[in-house]
């Protein structure tokens, strides 16, 4: 079978390379190498014990004076500085074939010069001195570039060709700007950017690095926008940030939650599911910003629509009522959409997965969660919903087209539409379906359609997920005439070297769907916690929105177990 070429996010490649503020010199070492390859620093204390924090990369073989640039904060997006470390890091050296540093390296004080003799493989001796020194970053990327006005615009950075495209027919004769810089770095006179300008003429901005020398001029100049006819570009695809939620004092990872994601306002919004108001991160740069405006909203379960507007549900067992709130403002109250009472036997309102515009057609799905220890579920709500009303109320039961799933949080299900169409299906994984074959545990990503027909359901291989993964994260977008399913896979055990993992399939055509390959994917995200609990509290969502111009897409994720926040975009620009 012809496999479709799959793009990788070489995510943690392209983290440890574009994050970093001085690009390494890779050296190959070989046989005729007289002298030391290269000195690298680790953690010998706190949190990142064992950790590497610095490498020098050595390429005069008689250098005999060694410094160590020790990067001023780490991680590099933290304002945790190194000063406290740099008098007791474990340096380790990699040598060319029978040479030796005497006396054997181990802690070293890198604040001062420590004195060794180095032999080489002919058997001559000479000192040397291994220190360190902190220095401060000299990235100078810029993470986003818009103009603030009545129509606003999006810019595209390129941060290779050090140019910002504003892809726009309006004019943008009399307009503002906002723009922000990598980690550290800041906008040479950022006051300029208060300034209404004429952008439909070339104009320049420049960030500065951390270090305060080394600058970078962008031009930045307005071009007629051409879209690629069909989805995405895969080419295009880019890591915004990965955070750490511990470090934006969010619950522990042994906290059971229950988190969901959407984007309002280009803001990454997080609920935890626990009564408390969802907090706001800005979507590019994963910055804490706020507090969402509940009003008198509950956040059991949050997502958000194809069209910008934010949907909020509470939690209603049988015969209690379930309401379901909308806003498209951070700061104003969500308002009533619909109100239910739910007839089932089962708790509806922890997960609602949107596709389509609320205010127009749309698609929505209510999973209703299994018992613990009693029962698993097979059902849903469906609501219909065209020209801004609910024209349809459906309670849907799979039973005969799916195993089912079990409770919130860890076992339970996100039930997916597929189009606001309701023939065309739902799409459904969880912890709950896995299929034991001898010692392995198998998972199926399904997608049933109207007639519960459960022929088209095998997308997985068996080593997409396995037992120590949670496959019930999901949400599926439509952009540019293309519908596209971010199926997002949670850690179970991530102290196992389970990472958790992204993959975003092309399922515009409901009957092609079992054949759809992965058109992004990274199996690998990084993640902040390797700790295993003693119970698991494998929980994340995800949910993809698309740019108020329509030329980006934006993926992000949550992994509340494996302490992981990340964003991504891709766009539809011909270049």
């Amino acid at each position: 079978m012809n496999m479709k070429k799959i793009y990788y996010l070489i995510f943690a490649f392209a983290l440890a390379v574009f994050a970093s503020c001085q690009k390494p010199q890779f050296v190959e070492p070989t046989a005729e190498r007289q002298g030391i390859t290269s000195l690298t620093a680790y953690f010998t204390t706190g949190k990142y014990v064992d950790q590497q924090l610095a490498k020098l990369d050595v390429t005069d073989p008689e250098e005999d004076y060694f410094v160590i640039e020790i990067p001023w904060f780490f991680p590099e997006e933290t304002e945790d500085a190194t000063t406290f470390y740099m008098s007791r890091l474990r340096v380790r050296a990699e040598l060319a074939p029978n040479c030796k540093i005497e006396p054997p390296l181990s802690v070293l004080d890198l604040t001062k010069e420590n004195e060794f003799t180095f032999t080489d493989n002919k058997g001559e001796s000479r000192p040397i001195v291994i220190t360190g020194k902190r220095t401060m970053f000299r990235r100078t990327d810029l993470m986003s570039f818009n103009l603030i006005g009545t129509y606003g615009c999006e810019g595209f950075v390129d941060n290779e060709a050090r140019k910002i495209y504003l892809f726009s027919n309006d004019n943008l004769s009399k307009h503002t700007a906002e723009a922000v810089a990598c980690v550290h770095a800041k906008i040479k006179n950022p006051q300029e950017l208060s300034k209404p300008k004429d952008y439909n003429k070339p104009q320049t901005i420049t960030v500065v690095a951390h270090d305060g020398v080394t600058e970078t001029e962008y031009t930045i100049t307005k071009e007629p926008p051409t879209k690629i006819p069909y989805g995405f570009n895969s080419e295009s695809a880019k890591e915004l940030f990965t955070v750490n939620p511990a470090n934006l004092g969010f619950p522990a990872y042994t906290e059971l939650l229950n988190p969901s994601v959407a984007v309002l306002e280009t803001k990454l919004v997080i609920s935890f599911g626990n009564g408390t108001a969802p907090k706001y991160l800005n979507g590019i740069t994963g910055v804490l910003e706020g507090e969402l405006n509940l009003g008198s909203a509950v956040a059991d379960a949050m997502t958000s629509d194809g069209a910008g507007n934010l949907i909020l549900t509470n939690k209603a067992a049988k015969g209690e009522t379930l309401n379901i709130y909308t806003t498209n403002s951070l700061s104003a109250a969500p308002q009533l959409f619909y109100s239910f009472t739910n007839e089932t036997t089962f708790v509806a309102g922890t997960v609602v997965r949107v596709i389509g515009d609320i205010k127009s057609d749309a698609r929505m799905i209510l999973t209703h969660e299994g018992v613990a220890g009693v029962t698993t579920s097979n059902t849903v709500t469906e609501l219909v919903i065209r020209g801004g009303e609910v024209v349809e109320h459906n309670v849907i039961d799979y039973s005969g087209a799916y195993p089912g799933w079990g409770e919130t949080a860890t076992h339970y299900a996100k039930v997916t539409p597929v189009s606001v169409n309701p023939a065309d299906g739902v799409m459904v994984s969880s912890y709950s379906n896995s299929v034991t074959i001898g010692e392995d545990s198998h998972y199926y990503l399904y997608h049933i359609n109207s007639n519960m027909n459960t022929a088209q359901k095998d997308l997985f291989e068996v080593d997409y997920c396995n037992w120590g993964k949670n496959p019930n994260s999901m949400d599926a977008k439509t952009y540019n005439n293309a519908t596209y399913l971010a199926h997002f896979i949670t850690s179970q055990f991530p102290a196992w070297g389970q990472w958790p993992g992204l993959y975003i399939y092309d399922i515009s055509t409901p009957s092609m769907i079992k054949a759809a390959e992965p058109v992004l994917m990274n199996p690998q995200l990084k993640q902040y916690n390797e700790i295993n609990a003693e119970s698991s509290n494998s929980m994340g969502d995800v949910v993809m929105a698309q740019s108020a111009d329509g030329f980006k897409l934006f993926v992000y994720y949550f992994d509340h177990y494996a302490q992981a926040i990340g964003g991504y975009s891709v766009n539809c620009i011909q270049m």
